[in-house]
């Protein structure tokens, strides 16, 4: 089995993982949620209101690292990939682009 087939495997089972335990922690935090309301209805929550816009602008910043670090990767493979016999290659947006090209330059 060849090794990306491997890869795929194991983060789809990485991600199945990820989704119950998610789920799971969600129902706990529904339900410590419904059995504390009877006792604490009216606790204020300042931040609530923005919190949703917390959420979007920091996962909008994550998006824009993951994105800046997977061309600086790609890129760091061009560079470093000898079976262009010496030519200077062209910047990639990103690794399976520069893959892609590579493999139809052969």
């Amino acid at each position: 089995m060849p090794i990306t087939d491997i890869t795929k495997t194991v983060e789809e089972q990485v991600l199945g993982y990820l989704a119950i335990a998610q789920e799971v922690v969600v129902d706990g935090v529904q339900r410590v949620s419904e059995a504390v309301e009877p006792v604490l209805p009216d606790v204020p929550r300042p931040f609530a209101s923005e919190a949703a816009e917390l959420l979007d602008e920091a996962f909008t910043f994550a998006e824009k690292l993951l994105h800046n670090s997977h061309e600086f990767v790609g890129r760091l493979l061009d560079v470093t990939d000898n079976t262009t016999n010496g030519a200077t290659p062209a910047p990639a947006t990103s690794a399976k682009a520069a893959s892609t090209a590579k493999a139809s330059a052969k």
